[in-house]
């Protein structure tokens, strides 16, 4: 039989393009601060993944002030314990690092939980007289 444990697997979004500037340009965010995201967040919950596509990159559409707005994303999920802690500590960070990091009106985040995990490794299975660790 699994053994339960309880995770939520968040999503965020993170824009390829500051928001435009006065002069109405929008400059590509630097890739160090996609690596400086993913880092932080797996130094607190233990790994991520980030995928950023250089082609073909995922769309957001969003209202705002009754304009249609767009935006390129690159993407870092991770599995989260399914807590209030977790959920706070994330909010958090989205409003006190990553709007600031990425120069955003905000960040959106998809928490999808809980969820069932499976972590496979290559070890050698040390045998058992009763197979319950298989």
């Amino acid at each position: 039989m699994l053994e339960s444990s309880r995770f939520a697997t968040v999503l965020i979004c993170l824009p390829m393009f500051y928001n435009p500037d006065e002069h109405g340009k929008r400059k590509p965010v630097e890739d160090e601060n996609f690596v400086q995201t993913a880092e932080e967040i797996s130094k607190k919950f233990g790994g991520g993944t980030l995928f950023v596509f250089k082609t073909d990159s995922p769309r957001g559409f969003w209202w705002d002030r009754g304009i249609v707005c767009e935006d390129v994303h690159a993407l870092l999920e991770v599995d989260v314990p399914h807590t209030t802690d977790s959920q706070a500590w994330l909010k958090k960070y989205a409003r006190d690092v990553l709007i600031k990091r990425f120069r955003q009106k905000a960040i959106h985040m998809k928490y999808i939980g809980p969820v069932g995990t499976i972590e496979v490794r290559d070890e050698t299975v040390a045998e058992t007289s009763d197979h319950s660790e298989l």
